[in-house]
């Protein structure tokens, strides 16, 4: 696998030297050292400057590379637009295929998921919709409430899947209702595991959905910018990092490549799956611990754990009550082209305004477009106006509050 990852490694970063302006100064760095030496002659890349002179980390060929371009989702208020190449999305689901499968899942397997996707149809009492796609039953997290968790168990019971899928808040709040009413309801899920993804994992949450659903919990650490991939294996909870996906690296706050286990730093990435935007040496802005190869599973991986940063667990509050993931709420694309620094506010129970500076170019149709995009995905639950503010200040350190929130009851403020 080192040869392999030598030999991907070699190639990206030529690639590079040839093709990007950015990196053109560095072609003799990489004709005269091996590619894991060479490597650390490249400078760190970090979001703020990929934004500020995205031509200058574009291809000369770009045009001619088949891709596609996305965003990250937003957490910090202040998106990332980037390019991927056409067949990344194969390749990637190749992977999670492949790190599922150490829990057993296969393509064919019923999973029912509970993440942030677009629901056309949910009525007062259907919170719910097929995606015959990927063999699953897709569960709307904006309405988990005390008064509905019941028709949500039922209909699990009657659907009958082997994995769960989708966000750690979303699944404890049906593991809590679980816990609480399982003699009431007589409903026995057979699951061969919980995949649990987009968020960290809160202390307890592991705990209390592996003892409601007698079964495992698997979780993995993956972004937008695919330059680095770890899942959990057969045996352990840290994270074992695909050398075949990309180069990890856990640098200290001087930029310093970390060697010792058990030091916490920042996760770094060179990704080997992606030319028509390669990032190398990218700060995901992500700290974990970094721990040793040697694993009981037998896979002599890179290992991680202890993730802190993007994956926040944060919520607002439903007309009914329940308790809606930001990130079930995250939204990215053409919508926020024109759309500088967002935020959440909410002061009602129901209602959320989001706040946004724009750039000049900004219609008001953008602004429709936007808020009916948000009325598709939380239906009645929650009434979200879009509001254009003049500026979004920063804490006093410098961060930018994702979610404000004034309730008599709920959560408090987090800052990202």
């Amino acid at each position: 696998m080192r040869a392999y990852q030598e030999e991907a490694l070699e190639k990206i970063l030529s690639f590079a030297c040839d093709q990007i302006p950015a990196y053109r100064h560095l072609r003799s760095v990489v004709a005269r050292f091996r590619p894991f030496d060479a490597l650390q002659e490249f400078p760190l890349l970090d979001k703020e400057t990929l934004q500020s002179d995205m031509s200058g980390y574009l291809p000369r060929d770009f045009d001619r590379i088949p891709h596609h371009e996305c965003s990250t989702g937003g957490t910090s208020g202040n998106q990332l637009r980037f390019f991927l190449d056409d067949q990344s999305q194969s390749i990637e689901m190749a992977f999670m295929h492949l790190q599922w499968a150490r829990v057993g899942y296969t393509p064919g397997c019923r999973k029912a998921t509970f993440r942030g996707v677009e629901f056309r149809s949910v009525s007062d009492r259907i919170y719910w919709q097929p995606n015959p796609v990927y063999n699953e039953l897709q569960f709307s997290p904006f309405h988990m409430n005390e008064a509905t968790l019941d028709r949500y168990l039922h209909k699990l019971g009657q659907y009958r899947p082997r994995f769960i899928h989708g966000y750690p808040s979303a699944i404890s709040l049906l593991a809590d209702f679980i816990t609480r009413n399982r003699l009431k309801t007589g409903i026995r899920l057979q699951l061969d595991a919980v995949l649990l993804a987009s968020e960290g994992i809160l202390p307890g949450q592991r705990e209390l959905i592996e003892e409601a659903f007698s079964t495992r919990v698997y979780s993995w650490y993956g972004h937008s910018e695919r330059v680095v991939l770890a899942g959990e294996c057969e045996k352990s909870p840290a994270y074992h990092h695909f050398p075949d996906y990309g180069i990890l690296e856990i640098i200290d706050d001087n930029g310093n490549v970390l060697q010792k286990e058990g030091e916490p730093g920042e996760i770094v990435g060179t990704g080997l799956i992606n030319r028509s935007l390669p990032l190398i040496r990218y700060r995901t802005g992500d700290k974990a611990r970094m721990l040793g190869h040697e694993c009981a599973c037998g896979r002599s991986f890179d290992r991680f754990d202890q993730v802190e940063g993007r994956w926040r667990q944060e919520f607002v509050i439903g007309k009914t009550g329940s308790r809606i993931s930001l990130a079930a709420l995250n939204m990215h694309g053409p919508l926020f082209d024109h759309i500088v620094r967002y935020q959440y506010y909410q002061k009602r129970a129901g209602e959320l305004q989001l706040r946004v500076m724009v750039s000049s170019g900004f219609t008001a149709l953008e602004k429709k477009a936007l808020q009916e995009a948000y009325a598709r995905k939380t239906g009645s639950e929650l009434s979200v106006e879009v509001k254009t503010v003049e500026d979004i200040p920063l804490t006093s350190r410098g961060k930018l509050r994702r979610l404000v929130q004034n309730l008599q009851t709920g959560p408090s403020f987090s800052e990202i």
